[in-house]
């Protein structure tokens, strides 16, 4: 019996290849009609037999093409469209934009194949694509997903490109970043001065690895910015990186060749090959296993930030020289945003690079490598951005448009609409004014784009953060103004992610975040659902001499710590000038502002183990003092720090730092102490969460913020809670630190605005 349907198609199924597989489809299934691109997503009319259009439905969602994401099929009934063949249509705009697009993913294997080889007309070209693989969310400017909104609007394909590109059986159809070595972008490689060096694809190519192998700083022009990159292996040049970029400890990421020569330097588990062969591609940190790079890669650390290239030029630069190892860090200078203009680059990084890789084609959506790591063989978020970015979440729906702002550290915002949430690239920190600017014009590509006008703006409750005066600017415009206190939104964002309402035993450990009683929270227990939360916990407060300026000068921190709890006659730091200053600050409560962070705790107990004095970047001294708990070995029993038993509980940050004293005077190797010290967060976190649990019956748990980037914290706290019985709920798809607020700002936000609530 003949039939016929139109059917709608919304999620990413444009730049995925996804008109071309409906097209074969159809045509496998005997099938009649048509297909186009709008602004909604995907619209089909077919005709057939029944029996052939259940197949095709059921083919539709699973024999998708690998890029697409397919969120919903509506298929109705429709009148015959009368066509005797199969047709891809012209794209069209409806009223309503819900087209989603594909994130920049990595060459696929078939690109590769044809990419290595000297008789195809693509060999060694950096722009090879295809339907299933390379760059969409950093070229796309508008939607519908056509050429013409799009960075490669300016190069026209040739005949050769244009043939593949309408011939329904080639890789290549309907593929909008096609391109050759005739029609499309060209690589470039300049010094300093602007003078060309090269100006053919392959001479860059082989000039590159030879100014590398020199000691040469070159920024790299890549997917979604430039990174900055030299000889990994190169002491002196990893030095002289280190000391232009103005990063003295923290970490560069690397790039080896393929998975075998990653793996003859650093151990690769199974879980780990997985994400770095991922057609994402992300950082993966790994422990190294030989040493093989320069020290300065990674100072004091015993983890490295790997990747595999996933760009064509990168495979032609391994190909050249399969053994290279190359730091390839993001293209800034210190906390500055990525820089992605050309019309920019060589003023910022100019002072940084000796020469410049660019090619003639604009970037419009900025974004970081991704970075991940994994713990207790599970894959966690240190930051979200190219390969991930922009996929949608789907959620319970909002009833308005809203965007939310996140925090102001490691931001990322995120947009709610309809039944999806998307969440934006990693930012970065808002002290910085580029980046700033970065967040202004990345809310209003956002907003654009996925025609998501807000009508009501979360933030922060934070009075200060950036994020929040734009929050405040944005609300002034007529929209509704709603605030969520920070550790909630870190709890909400893994109700978010689980599908849960609550309540749970919410434990949310980080630097500091703004608190209800106007103090600096950061080491809290909330009992939590997704419409509100009580404090149930949290450390003792103690004062941060000097505010701000002691997250640097983490001694202030340590020496404030050591004289709560000894006075005057504190031990273990020095009685100088110095500490006496920081002293009298403290006796009269001059910028010395309270506060429990778990954060703070770290970086003072660090001090006073003499692991860091001051730090050059945020978490440097946590980090140093993970280590130490990795290379030491805690007492078999265990300290459980004190705490109160009525009322919110409060967990005596004294009692701690008169432990870690107590340790260090029986002559305890640091390392040793830094374990205990772990070791003791970790079963007082499990003997609170069970009081708690005993009050209120509560037995889910989740876990959030920055600190639970510690591995050894992290490991430690699931299995205490799990030996005692909780269920644990921690990030899958967003990071445990500030780039998951924006996601739990939503899920208060949406539930503070339903009818029910």
């Amino acid at each position: 019996m003949k039939k016929s349907l139109n059917i709608r198609i919304r999620g990413i199924v444009q730049g995925v290849g996804f008109r071309p597989f409906v097209y074969q489809l159809a045509r496998r299934n005997r099938i009649t009609g048509s297909v186009l691109n709008d602004t909604e997503g995907v619209i089909i009319h077919v005709d057939g037999e029944d029996g052939d259009l259940d197949t095709f439905l059921r083919q539709l969602t699973a024999e998708a093409p690998p890029l697409a994401m397919i969120l919903s099929v509506d298929a109705r009934d429709a009148a015959p469209s009368g066509r005797t063949g199969f047709a891809i249509d012209r794209s069209a705009v409806t009223e309503e934009r819900l087209a989603f697009y594909s994130p920049d993913v990595a060459l696929c294997d078939q690109c590769r194949e044809e990419f290595n080889d000297p008789s195809d007309r693509r060999h060694h070209y950096p722009f090879i694509t295809c339907i299933n693989c390379g760059p969409r969310f950093s070229i796309v400017r508008d939607i519908p997903y056509d050429r013409k909104n799009t960075a490669m609007d300016p190069f026209p394909m040739c005949d050769r490109c244009l043939a593949e590109y309408t011939d329904p059986i080639d890789r290549r159809f309907h593929s909008q970043p096609n391109a050759c070595p005739v029609c499309g972008p060209r690589m470039t490689l300049y010094n300093n001065k602007k003078e060309l060096m090269e100006s053919e694809n392959e001479a860059v190519a082989r000039r590159t690895v030879a100014l590398l192998k020199e000691g040469a700083v070159l920024a790299i022009k890549g997917i979604g910015g430039y990174h900055l990159a030299v000889d990994a292996r190169n002491d002196s040049a990893v030095m002289e990186l280190r000391t232009r970029k103005r990063r003295p400890f923290k970490p560069f990421a690397v790039m080896a060749g393929s998975i075998d020569a990653a793996d003859s330097f650093l151990a690769i588990g199974p879980e780990e090959r997985g994400l770095l062969c991922s057609k994402e591609r992300p950082i993966v940190l790994l422990r190294e296993t030989r040493q093989v790079l320069s020290r300065q890669v990674a100072p004091g650390l015993s983890y490295i930030g790997m990747m595999l290239p996933y760009a064509p030029f990168q495979h032609h630069l391994f190909s050249i020289d399969p053994d290279m190892v190359l730091v390839m860090t993001s293209g800034n200078v210190s906390d500055e945003p990525i820089e992605y203009r050309d019309d920019t680059v060589f003023e910022r990084l100019g002072r940084i690079a000796d020469c410049f890789v660019t090619y003639n084609r604009e970037i419009i959506g900025q974004g970081d490598d991704s970075v991940l790591h994994v713990v207790g063989g599970k894959p966690y978020f240190i930051r979200r951005s190219r390969g991930y970015i922009p996929v949608p979440f789907l959620s319970r729906a909002a009833p308005v448009a809203m965007l939310a702002t996140g925090g102001d550290l490691k931001n990322s915002f995120a947009i709610a609409r309809k039944n999806f949430i998307i969440m934006s690239q990693y930012l970065g920190d808002m002290a910085d004014p580029l980046t700033y600017e970065v967040f202004r014009r990345t809310v209003d590509h956002f907003i654009r784009i996925f025609d998501a006008e807000p009508e009501v703006i979360v933030t922060d409750a934070h009075p200060v953060y950036l994020t929040r005066q734009h929050a405040e600017e944005l609300a002034s415009r007529g929209k509704r103004l709603v605030e969520v206190q920070h550790h909630h939104a870190h709890v909400a964002s893994v109700l978010e992610e689980h599908g849960l309402d609550g309540p749970v035993i919410g434990i949310a450990f980080d630097g500091t975040g703004y608190g209800t009683d106007g103090t600096l929270w950061g080491s809290e227990f909330l009992v939590a659902d997704r419409g509100g939360f009580e404090r149930a916990a949290h450390f003792s407060e103690f004062p941060l001499p000097g505010g701000e300026s002691a997250i640097k000068d983490v001694w202030k921190i340590g020496l404030s710590l050591l004289y709560q709890h000894f006075g005057d006659n504190y031990p273990v730091m020095p009685h100088d000038g110095n500490s006496a200053g920081v002293i009298e600050i403290i006796k009269k409560n001059i910028n010395s502002p309270l506060t429990c962070s778990i954060g703070r705790i770290f970086d003072g107990v660090a001090a006073i183990l003499g692991i860091a004095r001051s730090v050059s970047a945020e978490a440097e001294a946590a980090q140093l003092l993970e280590e130490a708990a990795m290379r030491g070995r805690a007492p078999e029993r265990p300290y459980v720090i004190p705490f109160s038993a009525d009322g919110p509980i409060v967990i005596g940050t004294d009692d701690l730092v008169a432990h870690v004293v107590s340790l260090m005077n029986t002559g305890m190797a640091v390392d040793d102490v830094a374990a205990a010290f772990h070791q003791a967060i970790i079963h007082t976190t499990g003997a609170v969460a069970d009081r708690i649990r005993v009050a209120t019956g509560i037995n889910d748990v989740a876990l959030s913020g920055g600190v639970f980037h510690n591995r050894v914290l992290l490991d430690g706290i699931i299995r205490a809670l799990r030996d005692r019985g909780f269920t644990v709920h921690t990030h899958a798809n967003v990071p445990c630190n500030d780039g998951c607020i924006a996601l739990g700002q939503l899920a208060v936000a949406k539930h503070i605005l339903e009818p029910s609530s």
